[in-house]
């Protein structure tokens, strides 16, 4: 059974048509202006942690207030909502923001938190002023591998994404002086690129990606997502269902939009991964 009002027991709850039982937990931070609290409840913290669960319920009796000296009360609020259903805007945090969040999320053993941090990284800009940023990023989480990897290769498709001259070109500027100390983080970002120019990509199923190019019955892949063009009278993201079986020009495809399955033309369509 889903907890649909469940972002209600977190804080002063704005419908006074639900009653919320009161906070039993209470997590602190000391920081420069003084002491910061989070309030919770330890049966949900307990169904979404083991962790939490064997803090709470183990066989030693747990604290009703809990200094927190390894994390942020930002970050750690976040985690909280998080919890509690209340998503956040997150292109409102950087990389760094949700390193920290992916850390917290490992400690306490969210496995679905952590997917989610993953997979808003490909949604990130990554520029040349950015790119070595957060390849060190990377790094510095080695230890934290589907996190570390996630990084690097947003930092190797900064570099995929240009044509192959301008490619060699951008690569050569991370090979300055001043980096000569991250000569690793380079080394691995140049690794990742090899890595990748031999792999598939995982929407298209074409290597290199095709993402922008118009959909013809070559390249067709079923349950791929692909954005329509602008002279099509459909609009929005589609995935890819199915040819139309007597008529090879025509596509079914499911519009994320209206989450409705509509016949389409084929080129109406660009690959969008």
């Amino acid at each position: 059974m889903a907890f649909t009002n469940i972002s209600n027991f977190l804080g002063p709850s704005s419908n006074s048509m639900v009653e919320c039982p009161p906070p039993d937990v209470k997590f602190l931070f000391q920081e420069e202006t003084g002491v910061k609290e989070i309030e919770a409840h330890k049966q949900i913290l307990a169904f979404s942690s083991n962790v939490f669960n064997r803090e709470f319920f183990g066989s030693m009796k747990s604290e009703n207030e809990i200094m927190i000296k390894d994390a942020s009360h930002e970050v750690f609020q976040v985690m909280i909502e998080c919890i509690y259903n209340k998503q956040p805007n997150w292109f409102d945090y950087d990389l760094e923001f949700l390193s920290s969040l992916y850390n917290l999320a490992e400690k306490y053993n969210i496995a679905k938190l952590k997917d989610v941090i993953i997979a808003e990284v490909p949604k990130h800009k990554v520029t040349m002023e950015n790119v070595l940023e957060v390849a060190i990023l990377a790094e510095k989480n080695t230890l934290h591998q589907p996190w570390s990897s996630a990084l690097y290769n947003a930092a190797a498709k900064f570099f995929m994404k240009k044509d192959q001259g301008e490619r060699f070109d951008s690569t050569l500027e991370l090979f300055s002086p001043e980096n000569t100390k991250h000569s690793l983080v380079i080394f691995k970002v140049m690794e990742r690129i090899k890595e990748l120019k031999s792999e598939k990509c995982g929407n298209c199923n074409q290597n290199p990606c095709v993402t922008g190019q118009i959909l013809s019955t070559e390249n067709f892949v079923a349950g791929a997502q692909v954005i329509a063009r602008p002279s099509c009278q459909h609009s929005g993201l589609g995935k890819l269902i199915r040819f139309n079986q007597f008529d090879p020009s025509l596509i079914f495809c499911c519009f994320l939009n209206c989450n409705k399955i509509l016949s389409a033309k084929l080129d109406d369509f660009l690959y969008n991964c």
